[in-house]
């Protein structure tokens, strides 16, 4: 029960990995804030923490409109006194295009909901968190894209990486009224919709270049983000944990990324339409 009389605030928390987070939280002890900008989706979820002895409420919000980052805080401190950890994971994938073929809409968008919304969010937070004695803890979801490069995700990345250094800042910014900030960066996470849309056979290579020949779950990378939420992680703060299987800290041989890849393969051979 490490989250045990705090409440959470969860942002994209209908489903994927926001929803794991949310109910590893509330097995933790945590009271929820389910917030999505997909009502049903919420509500679903609060209902099912609900359901199975926690204590959750939905709220509907746009992580890029101020006043519902805002509106969201409230919801958390009318239904439970306090808002005591805040999980900026809402997110889009960006355009998935060249750099020169990258519309400007397009751009706009991935800046708005993976850069201003975590903004928008943590300010509303902290005004918050600093009325409050023991401060509070936000974390943010980026990605192996927040530290290094990818082919035609130019868009994605920059707003990944932005979001590391968001976190640094309000680690130093908010240091005297005991907030932390810290950073979670998973790789790929399998039964995700986001990865759900892509053709397994383009996956194999990514994961390939992990040291497990896999994807990450996200039930892996829910605890990365409880540990930094927790009291256990008291002394760190505008720190980037990676869950990447090493992708970022090793250079992969050519016998790993071929073995790796069959591996992979093997492994998912019923989404590959094999026997």
């Amino acid at each position: 029960m490490r989250l045990a009389g705090r409440v959470a605030a969860v942002t994209g928390a209908a489903r994927g990995l926001g929803e794991t987070i949310a109910r590893r939280f509330a097995a933790e002890g945590a009271k929820l804030v389910i917030a999505d900008i997909d009502a049903a989706g919420a509500s679903a979820v609060a209902t099912s923490i609900m359901a199975d002895g926690g204590a959750a409420i939905a709220h509907e919000m746009d992580v890029t409109v101020a006043g519902d980052a805002r509106a969201t805080v409230e919801a958390a401190v009318a239904a439970f006194g306090s808002l005591d950890v805040l999980v900026n994971n809402a997110a889009v994938f960006g355009a998935t295009s060249h750099v020169l073929e990258i519309d400007e809409t397009d751009w706009d968008r991935t800046m708005q909901v993976n850069l201003k919304g975590p903004f928008l969010c943590s300010q509303a937070a902290i005004r918050r968190m600093r009325e409050q004695d023991d401060g509070g803890s936000i974390v943010f979801v980026s990605s192996l894209s927040g530290v290094l490069a990818n082919e035609n995700q130019a868009d994605y990345n920059a707003s990944k990486h932005g979001v590391v250094g968001l976190a640094r800042c309000i680690a130093q910014d908010c240091r005297d009224w005991g907030i932390r900030a810290n950073v979670v960066a998973p790789t790929g996470m399998a039964g995700t919709e986001m990865m759900a849309r892509n053709d397994p056979a383009n996956v194999a290579p990514y994961a390939a270049q992990t040291a497990f020949a896999r994807l990450a779950t996200t039930d892996e990378v829910a605890s990365a983000a409880l540990f930094l939420a927790s009291e256990e992680a008291s002394f760190i703060t505008g720190a980037v944990l990676m869950v990447d299987g090493g992708v970022h800290a090793m250079q992969p041989s050519a016998r790993q990324l071929s073995e790796g890849a069959a591996r992979f393969i093997a492994r998912n051979a019923e989404r590959f339409g094999r026997t």
